[in-house]
């Protein structure tokens, strides 16, 4: 009885995150590859929901885990030791909406010719840059390893007067964005920096 109540809230708790991600592509193709000369540079929904996919199965593997620690702990001590792994594969849910939030709040745009950019932002004011005028540092920031297949991070770009980052989301989009991001990163010298979990 226990299991199906676990599991009715597991299949429930999947429903709703689904729901929550939710993300549809827009059917103006022109407006997104041509705006006066600029590209969009965005992660596809097809990536998104795929990616969403192993983050949601990491995270299913990490509570899958809680519960057993739960339920044996009191026989065999040492499951404890699983914790900490449980803990970091249900974080995967939490980092995915974190760089999600991200992509939704932003719109890149990357003119070739000029290597001009501009920033469309929902909650800050519009901004554009050009990139070997404007910017003054690049880091990547990613997870310290690649768990099932999922490598999180981020971009890090350093202009006069702010930041702009990307997700690894926007990058794995390829080859549409391969320009933009081999424009920066055979350009400019990375700073490469390692944490559990690289939050925006």
């Amino acid at each position: 009885m226990r299991l199906l109540i676990v599991g009715l809230i597991l299949l429930v708790a999947y429903l709703m995150i689904r729901k929550k991600f939710k993300f549809s592509e827009s059917s103006d193709t022109n407006s997104k590859n041509l705006k006066s000369g600029f590209q969009l540079i965005e992660a596809p929904a097809a990536l998104i929901q795929s990616t969403l996919k192993k983050t949601i199965s990491n995270t299913l593997m990490g509570v899958v885990l809680i519960l057993i620690t739960v339920l044996l702990v009191v026989k065999i001590k040492l499951v404890l030791f699983l914790l900490p792994i449980a803990f970091f594969l249900v974080g995967y849910l939490f980092l995915f909406n974190n760089h999600f939030s991200k992509i939704k709040r932003q719109q890149i745009w990357f003119n070739a010719k000029t290597n001009e950019v501009f920033v469309e932002q929902l909650k800050a004011d519009n901004y554009a840059f050009n990139i070997f005028r404007d910017i003054q540092g690049v880091q990547r920031i990613e997870s310290v390893q690649t768990t099932r297949g999922l490598l999180y991070g981020y971009y890090r770009i350093k202009l006069k007067d702010r930041i702009l980052e990307i997700p690894y989301l926007v990058a794995e989009n390829k080859p549409a964005n391969n320009l933009f991001f081999d424009t920066i990163t055979q350009n400019f010298k990375i700073d490469i920096q390692k944490r559990i979990f690289p939050i925006i």
